[in-house]
């Protein structure tokens, strides 16, 4: 749990008349536009629209300076541990539908070269969907994606199965992207450390911002 939060959110989801009335943003980039439009349900558009519109707003000051008198800290959505990567295993039967709302998180943020989408080859459609959108994939059978025990590895931060068609839960848009990307913080153990914060706030990769 992140905290502060409010506790209900973490129950809460959004009413699906809310979801499809979003639209997709003309200051987004015609990579993520054509990625949006590929989604059939407006619904799950409207999420990935709404879950994006979060980013946006969560990084446009990242980090974000703590409060005390005592130490100098800073906060906010980081990228998964450097040198990681997430990979998303889709079976035969997933959708791009079922597939889009963890993807665009990467996707629209320098998270971007940190995932990867696993495909039974038997998906013909999420095949050609990523293929025709430049998308790094690979195709495993269940055996073969098994044999690699990527939860294992030391340079895999995270591996989520997607197997369903689409998405019929929509959380909060928070607390839907902290099951992916972390929340971090840093402290200086001097107040008013302005080299502190300047140095790990302008100079570090590891702080979340958008592609869009």
């Amino acid at each position: 749990m992140v905290v502060p939060s409010s506790t209900p959110s973490y129950d809460a989801e959004y009413c699906a008349d809310y979801l499809k009335a979003q639209t997709v943003d003309e200051f987004f980039s015609n990579s993520t536009k054509a990625l949006l439009e590929e989604i059939q349900d407006d619904t799950t558009r409207g999420y990935c629209v709404e879950v994006l519109h979060y980013l946006q707003d969560a990084t446009k000051v990242n980090p974000k300076k703590g409060y005390g008198s005592s130490r100098t800290a800073m906060w906010g959505l980081q990228r998964p541990p450097l040198g990681t990567k997430t990979w998303i295993r889709c079976n035969s039967h997933a959708s791009w539908d079922a597939v889009a709302p963890i993807y665009m998180l990467f996707f629209a943020t320098n998270a971007r070269d940190q995932v990867e989408l696993s495909i039974d080859p038997a998906n013909e459609a999420l095949v050609s969907l990523c293929t025709k959108h430049g998308l790094t994939f690979t195709t495993d059978t269940d055996g073969a994606f098994a044999s690699q025990d990527l939860a294992a590895s030391a340079d895999v931060f995270n591996v989520v199965p997607v197997t369903d068609q689409q998405t019929t839960s929509f959380p909060m848009a928070g607390q839907f992207t902290s099951l992916y990307l972390p929340l971090g913080h840093i402290k200086s153990t001097m107040p008013n450390d302005e080299e502190f914060h300047t140095k790990l706030s302008q100079l570090s990769n590891k702080w979340l911002t958008t592609l869009f």
